[in-house]
């Protein structure tokens, strides 16, 4: 009985101790140290501003590099091959040079988008090119240039020279000219890869003989050139005189004197009829063009045309040019822009100049 109680006090004594460690806590332990305090939570006064998370910096566009003829770079690549995709550049694939090829056309793509046109790729140009706001190539406007010409350009346009002429012209079975007196066009071919001439080049208005005075059947075109000179028959001027045959030529419209601010009105609002003495009449552009262009020996067919052919007379119906002016221009011939696609430095000279005569 005495080892029961014995037991029994010394549980009562063990459950009193656990009792006081329960109570106590951590400061058992950590005996002669003041017990540990609930932290306060600090007011919003009283907290540090919190850092803001700093904002990426945004990587700059770079801006494109001008490119310009001769530049030689994988730029040039991408932006031939932009140019091919909007049908400016016909070529196969791209190459990394920047040749003349490339130059005519940045020119068609910037005349026809509404920029200034320099034949370089400025950064403007490149920006445009590669958006989704640039244009497709308008390939009637491409062969028929003067359809986008000012007044002033297509009547009076003049250089300033009279003694120069051309170095040469590409080989005589390079084009292949057919005038048609039906539709009043003269139209300018190449070779396909069949060797026939299927693929054109230019498409020009023009004004033939009236009565008949323009003699057809199939020519090969000769030598004589004139710059700027006065017609025998009526003393009225023309500039671009490139010989058909005898006294029949390509030529501009016609001016009262060798200046030409001195356009005759009345001839220009006849061009696309007949109305000339028996040469064929073109603007300024466009006897230009044949000037440098065209070497002697070339096939020219003038035909009589005719009316149900639904391919020239589609043509001829897009040939609307520039009207004439209700004042006369005040305008130095010679500071005219020229917008046309060609330059005169990249013709072909594989058949030298030599100059003929009208007989």
């Amino acid at each position: 009985m005495a080892n029961k109680w014995k037991k029994a006090a010394v549980w009562a004594a063990a459950a009193t101790m656990l009792a006081a460690s329960l109570l106590t806590g951590c400061a058992a332990a950590d005996a002669g140290q003041p017990s540990e305090q609930p932290t306060a939570i600090p007011s919003a006064t009283q907290m540090p501003a919190a850092t803001p998370t700093p904002k990426p910096t945004p990587t700059p566009t770079p801006t494109p590099a001008t490119l310009k003829e001769g530049a030689q770079s994988p730029e040039v690549t991408k932006l031939q091959e932009r140019l091919i995709q909007l049908d400016y550049l016909h070529a196969d694939k791209a190459t990394d040079y920047y040749g003349s090829a490339t130059r005519e056309a940045v020119e068609t793509f910037q005349r026809q988008n509404g920029l200034d046109v320099t034949g370089i790729a400025d950064a403007q140009t490149i920006e445009l090119l590669n958006s989704g706001k640039a244009k497709a190539c308008d390939t009637f406007l491409k062969l028929a240039p003067t359809v986008g010409m000012s007044f002033e350009e297509l009547v009076m346009s003049d250089d300033g020279t009279r003694d120069e002429y051309p170095k040469g012209f590409p080989e005589a079975g390079t084009y292949k000219i057919i005038v048609d007196v039906e539709h009043q066009v003269t139209l300018v071919y190449t070779k396909d890869d069949d060797g026939n001439y299927t693929i054109p080049v230019r498409y020009m208005l023009c004004s033939t003989g009236k009565d008949g005075a323009t003699p057809q059947g199939t020519f090969k075109m000769n030598k004589y050139h004139v710059r700027f000179s006065q017609f025998a028959r009526d003393k009225t001027y023309g500039q671009y005189w490139t010989q058909i045959y005898g006294a029949f030529y390509f030529h501009t419209i016609l001016y009262d004197k060798m200046d030409t601010g001195t356009y005759i009105e009345e001839v220009w609002e006849k061009m696309g009829t007949a109305d000339s003495h028996g040469c064929v009449r073109l603007t300024v552009p466009d006897a230009k063009w044949m000037w440098y262009n065209i070497a002697p020996g070339t096939v020219c067919v003038i035909r009589a045309g005719d009316p149900n052919d639904e391919k020239t007379a589609s043509i001829r119906e897009q040939l609307e040019l520039a009207p004439l002016p209700s004042e006369r221009p005040d305008i130095d011939p010679e500071n005219i822009p020229s917008t046309d696609n060609w330059s005169v430095k990249d013709v072909a000279t594989d058949v030298p100049f030599v100059q003929g005569s009208q007989d």
